[in-house]
C-alpha cells in the first residue's frame, strides 16, 4: 500500500476513481449474486434454483473423480447438503460457482480417503466403471474431439489412475474450464502449484493414453 502523507491523513477519504465502462479490479461479477442474496436472506426457493443451476456440472466433476455413477450421486448429495448447512460461510471473495466446486471437491476427497481405507472396494469401483457416459462436455474438454465410447472409457480410466491431487486440478481446469486463479481458490493452493499439477497431470495422462493405444494395437495384431 502506498504510504500516505500527513496532509492526506487529515483529509477525508476520497471515493475510488471509477473509469467509465470499467469496474474496480476487486469487484467480482457473480451471475449467481442475486440468488445467493435471496438464499442467505432465508429464501429456500433461491437455494433450489442454485442447485438446479449447478447440479449437472457438479455431478460431472464428481463422476470423473469417483469413476462411478452411484458414488458420484451420493457425493453430490453430500456436497449440496453441506453447502446448505455452511452457506453462511460464503463471503463473496470469489464467485459462488467457485465455492460450489470447493465444497464438491472436498466432499469427493473425503469420500476417496474413506474408500482408500478399503483397497478391495476401490478395485471393485475401477473394474465396474462404465465403458462410456453421456454427460455433457465441458469447456476446453479434451474429449470434445474424441468419438466413440471406447475412447471416452480410456480417458476416464486414465483419469482414475492419476493421483487425486493431480486429477482434481486437471478436471477443474481442462474439463470444467476454471481459470488458474479459480482452481487455486477451490483447492486453497498457490496458482504456481496449480500450474505445476496440471502440467504433471497432462504428461501422465499422455503417457497412460499412449500405453492404452499401444496395448490396443497389440491386441489388434493378434
Amino acid at each position: 500500500m502506498v504510504a500516505m502523507s500527513i496532509g492526506m491523513l487529515d483529509s477525508p477519504p476520497k471515493a475510488p476513481v471509477r473509469v467509465k465502462g470499467r469496474r474496480p479490479a476487486h469487484e467480482i461479477i457473480d451471475p449467481d449474486g442475486e440468488l445467493v442474496s435471496r438464499w442467505q436472506s432465508g429464501d429456500e426457493s433461491a437455494f433450489a434454483s442454485l442447485v438446479r443451476r449447478h447440479e449437472q456440472r457438479v455431478f460431472r466433476l464428481l463422476y470423473r473423480m469417483m469413476g462411478n455413477r452411484e458414488e458420484a450421486e451420493d457425493v453430490a448429495q453430500e456436497a449440496f447438503l453441506s453447502l446448505h448447512r455452511h452457506g453462511h460461510r460464503f463471503r463473496r471473495e470469489a464467485r459462488f460457482s467457485t465455492f460450489v466446486y470447493r465444497v464438491a471437491a472436498n466432499a469427493a476427497l473425503n469420500r476417496r480417503r474413506a474408500l482408500g481405507r478399503n483397497r478391495n472396494r476401490m478395485n471393485e469401483l475401477k473394474v465396474s466403471q462404465q465403458a462410456g457416459f453421456d454427460l455433457p462436455a465441458g469447456p476446453r474438454d479434451p474429449e470434445d474431439a474424441a468419438t466413440g465410447s471406447e475412447v471416452q472409457h480410456r480417458v476416464q480410466a486414465a483419469l482414475l489412475e492419476l493421483p487425486t491431487d493431480l486429477r482434481v486440478a486437471i478436471l477443474l481446469y481442462d474439463i470444467e474450464g476454471q481459470s488458474y486463479q479459480e482452481v487455486a481458490r477451490v483447492l486453497g493452493i498457490p496458482e504456481g502449484t496449480v500450474k505445476s499439477r496440471i502440467h504433471r497431470a497432462r504428461n501422465t495422462l499422455r503417457d497412460l493414453l499412449r500405453s492404452y493405444v499401444g496395448r490396443g494395437s497389440e491386441g489388434a495384431a493378434l
